[in-house]
């Protein structure tokens, strides 16, 4: 069984009367790529920040490897590398500057790792330009540099490829997953361009306004789609014949249900047997935005 590196449970966090996050409950398991999916001011980065120690919860309570005490959770945060929004640098200092002051204080006395992680995020050219001159995304893949300096477990990023051009995205995602594969390293990630979190995640986790609405496995993600003019009767008839209650509607008015709920064959002979007309029955992976609208009810 793999190990659960991050847990919430009841978590809750409330700026005066306003709540930013509301009794989440979820899991990560060593290994997952997490795409954490949400709007703006859903909860994700208040989320991410409580896991970095940036933000201490209103309620509830979070465990790192399994422990769950103040000093254990400190001593697992040093195993923890984590991007949430503009990095923090000094302007007037250069790249190799920058990571030489975060080296001190996490500890790190082997400063070729400096050399390393600047050439994992591919910023080994830039030479003595101090960061006031970088663009966004040469600002972004910095940031991402000193999350990876002291060889995290456990990588938190919110929105890393923000100010990417594509082919930094392409670039950024091949690392994660490099990462991720060959290292072993779980990665909790957030991105609005959600057609590039699709290309990587292992796992999805959905929140809307400060509330977890759902989690799904890439593999739940294949679902087969019914059109049909009696939307309503072919409702009933999944989920009293065939047991089936997570269903969706799309946009265009699809019926949507995963397709490891049910056998493709016997869902048809069911609607069939009840007199539903089927206009038209497919099997395809969601589109995870529309999956994300349609869960949300927009």
């Amino acid at each position: 069984m793999n190990t659960t590196i991050f847990e919430a449970e009841g978590l809750t966090k409330q700026y005066g009367r306003a709540i930013a996050l509301q009794n989440i409950n979820m899991q990560i398991k060593q290994g997952d790529i997490y795409g954490f999916v949400g709007e703006n001011g859903a909860g994700k980065t208040t989320l991410m920040k409580i896991i970095g120690g940036l933000v201490y919860p209103t309620k509830g309570a979070i465990q790192l490897k399994g422990k769950s005490s103040e000093k254990d959770i400190a001593r697992a945060r040093r195993k923890m590398g984590v991007l949430i929004e503009l990095p923090a640098l000094y302007p007037n200092m250069n790249a190799a500057e920058n990571l030489s002051f975060y080296c001190k204080i996490h500890g790190i006395s082997d400063f070729n790792r400096i050399k390393d992680v600047l050439h994992l995020v591919g910023l080994t050219d830039v030479g003595n330009k101090n960061t006031s001159e970088y663009s966004l995304g040469m600002r972004q893949r910095l940031g991402l540099a000193i999350a990876l300096l002291n060889d995290p477990e456990f990588l938190v990023l919110d929105e890393p490829i923000n100010g990417l051009d594509p082919t930094g995205i392409v670039e950024m995602r091949k690392l994660l997953a490099k990462l991720a594969h060959e290292k072993g390293v779980t990665i909790l990630i957030s991105s609005h361009i959600l057609s590039e979190l699709q290309l990587l995640a292992t796992k999805f986790g959905f929140i809307h306004k400060g509330q977890f609405i759902k989690e799904v496995s890439v593999e739940e993600l294949p679902q087969i789609c019914i059109k049909t003019v009696e939307t309503a009767a072919a409702i009933n008839v999944l989920k009293n014949d065939l047991n089936i209650h997570s269903i969706t509607l799309s946009g265009s008015g699809e019926i949507l249900v995963p397709k490891d709920l049910t056998d493709l064959e016997q869902l048809m002979s069911t609607l069939i047997r009840h007199g539903i007309p089927l206009e038209g029955i497919n099997l395809s992976t969601a589109n995870l935005e529309n999956y994300y609208m349609d869960l949300i009810g927009e």
